[in-house]
């Protein structure tokens, strides 16, 4: 590891007077952030109270402006993370888990002038956001399965990281457009093919108004996983429906978005950048029904919506999120992680859910930079925070909402640096 970071560096100040057209910049931060889920349940039945939560991350790499229209990232991302459970019949919950693995690598290239391009095309492995006002909720489109449509996020990490070819053009001002190949690496099954296409329109300096379809699944590299041809996955028959169908994993998202800034209207100069932003997102997470789990489209469209609360530039972010999400099954992946074959059907091992209790979440995230490196985060939340474990075995584990019913909440700190 020193060895990679005394290489980078060496590359990011070296002298580039044999290479005159290249460019680089040493890119990476590091954060420490620990708190505590304060009440919630584990699968459901099992109350938990206090449970430590930690992690750090580090990311380190650099950005090369190769020419005048293209540019490489290479970054890597480490985390140390610690099992919420301290299981002693599992030594490796007793001690942090470390891992490191690719978060940026994409070479992009220009076509047209490099500040207007006609496009922009990248390929690799890239962090994706589409919602730059979000803070913990929403994000729809990305981060959640379709059938089922359990979704996920995490602390402070409010996008996802996407593989493969990605296409961006701004034709006029405030219009931003985005095509998206990509191959599946957050929800089940993995490496299926996927296209999405999304865009923006920023009008009057306050409005935003966003949109984007997610055609998730689309080709298969496996059909026998995307749709299992399984009895056990087979759709019941009944008088809405006497054909042999079998639920699939693939499916369509579309997602609809609203952003409101009335310091347009009146730019005081005692509110800071974010304060008084106005956003929303609504999403259809699967548009088609199936019989008996998926037959009511509305149990299938989560709304969120947020309001940064003014903090006359003592935070820079003081953001309310609430969601609401009618979805009468858990938020859980222990099927599909734990079951021998994986089947895009709902969740049912918690006995004690109760999904009236489940379906407002809500979330108050506050954020202030110190100087140009620092920033301290802050977050009290009842969300999709999971409870993770350094290991999983069918017996003893579960994967999803460490937070099911009302008065469950958690709070988490992070202190961070970047370059």
């Amino acid at each position: 590891m020193v060895a990679g970071v005394l290489a980078l560096a060496e590359i990011s100040f070296a002298d580039t007077s044999d290479s005159p057209g290249i460019k680089t910049q040493l890119i990476g931060m590091g954060s420490l952030e620990a708190g505590q889920i304060v009440k919630g349940e584990n699968q459901g039945d099992k109350s938990i109270e206090k449970v430590w939560y930690q992690k750090n991350y580090m990311r380190l790499g650099f950005h090369a402006e190769v020419d005048a229209r293209t540019e490489v990232t290479f970054e890597g991302e480490g985390t140390v993370q610690y099992s919420w459970s301290q299981n002693p019949t599992f030594p490796n919950d007793l001690q942090p888990l470390y891992r490191f693995y690719p978060f940026h690598v994409e070479g992009d290239y220009w076509i047209g002038d490099h500040e207007k391009p006609y496009f922009r095309i990248g390929v690799g492995i890239f962090p994706f956001k589409y919602n730059p006002d979000v803070r913990n909720l929403g994000e729809y489109l990305y981060r959640t399965g379709t059938y089922p449509p359990t979704m996920f996020n995490q602390f402070d990490y409010p996008y996802v990281r996407l593989m493969g070819l990605r296409l961006t053009s701004t034709p006029v001002d405030s219009l931003n457009l985005n095509f998206l190949f990509t191959s599946e690496s957050q929800v089940l099954p993995f490496s299926d093919w996927g296209i999405s296409l999304l865009g923006d329109y920023t009008f009057a300096k306050a409005f935003t108004i966003g949109g984007g379809v997610f055609l998730s699944h689309l080709f298969s590299t496996n059909e026998s996983y995307t749709t299992p041809k399984l009895p056990d996955n087979l759709a019941p028959i009944d008088s809405t429906n006497t054909d042999t169908i079998y639920y699939t994993f693939r499916g369509i998202k579309v997602m609809g978005r609203l952003t409101f800034d009335p310091k347009a209207f009146f730019p005081l100069g005692i509110f800071g950048k974010n304060d008084l932003k106005i956003y929303s997102e609504v999403a259809v997470i699967g548009i088609k029904n199936f019989p008996k789990y998926y037959d009511e489209l509305w149990r299938r469209i989560p709304i969120m919506v947020g309001f940064n609360i003014p903090a006359f530039r003592l935070l820079d972010v003081a953001a309310v999120e609430v969601e609401w999400y009618k979805w009468n099954y858990a938020n859980s992946f222990t099927d599909a992680q734990f079951t021998g074959n994986q089947e895009p059907r709902p969740d049912n091992i918690i006995p004690g859910f109760d999904s009236k209790q489940n379906e407002l979440k809500w979330s108050f995230y506050a954020q202030r930079r110190i100087g140009k490196r620092f920033s301290v985060i802050g977050q009290v939340a009842y969300d999709h925070l999971r409870l993770e474990a350094n290991t999983y075995v069918q017996s003893d584990s579960y994967i999803g909402d460490a937070m099911h019913n009302h008065g469950d909440w958690s709070w988490i700190l992070k202190c961070a640096f970047d370059l």
